[in-house]
């Protein structure tokens, strides 16, 4: 099963674990342990998961299967990277903001 279909936004856990073939008791369990890991709940209780929410898991199943981290070890390594792209996207809207304000400088001295 893949969840790179346009269509389709939501999945719920039985199809996520399908997707990145770990167990469902295993999904649950990382929900408790990663703060980063939190599906929402339709109005029946059951989990959905996002297309965001599945790229984490496969990160979380990377760090603790492939990388072989500790659980506190990979919380804290997702931690790290969560901080590291969101600087890089606030670094991202600052050096926007700076070129819009060169640009605007530009044209004003290209105007004399």
């Amino acid at each position: 099963m893949e969840y790179d279909d346009p269509k389709k936004e939501t999945f719920r856990v039985g199809e996520v674990s399908q997707i990145v073939n770990i167990d469902p008791y295993v999904l649950r369990y990382w929900e408790k342990m990663f703060p980063q890991l939190k599906p929402q709940k339709d109005e029946t209780g059951q989990r959905i998961y996002t297309k965001s929410d599945i790229d984490t898991v496969l990160r979380i199943k990377n760090l603790l299967y492939e990388e072989r981290y500790t659980i506190a070890g990979a919380k804290k390594k997702l931690s790290e990277e969560i901080k590291i792209s969101q600087n890089r996207d606030q670094m991202i809207e600052v050096l926007c903001s700076v070129k819009e304000a060169l640009k605007e400088i530009s044209n004003i001295l290209n105007k004399k």
